[in-house]
């Protein structure tokens, strides 16, 4: 399992609210709300299917766009999927997918409501 860490950074937050102002930090969540949900089926789908290649790929675009927003949690344990499917065996990812779903779904949250506060 891995180490708890941010769900979502607030300086990174504020890195990209200082790079575009309000409106680029929400296009940026806006992009992630809509990509991300498409990125974790690709690594459930991968896992499903037992694609140690797919899950790979979903969890490496997964971690990136995540790190982008400071989704700390999402990109740990992204990084974590990523390199175990490196290794080409999904059996034992099961549980780390589960926990990147919680992750996932904690963040989503955090950047709805930080979308509502800036839009």
């Amino acid at each position: 399992m891995s180490t708890r860490v941010e769900v979502l950074d607030p300086a990174a937050v504020e890195r990209l609210r200082r790079l575009g102002g309000d409106e680029f930090l929400v296009e940026m969540i806006d992009l992630f709300l809509d990509n991300g949900p498409k990125r974790m089926a690709a690594v459930r789908d991968g896992l499903a299917a037992g694609e140690a290649r797919a899950v790979q790929r979903a969890a490496h675009s997964l971690k990136s766009t995540a790190g982008n927003l400071g989704g700390r949690a999402v990109q740990q344990t992204a990084q974590e999927i990523e390199t175990l499917a490196a290794e080409g065996d999904v059996a034992p990812l099961g549980e780390l997918v589960a926990e990147l779903a919680t992750r996932f779904d904690a963040l989503l949250q955090r950047l709805e409501t930080e979308r509502s506060r800036r839009a």
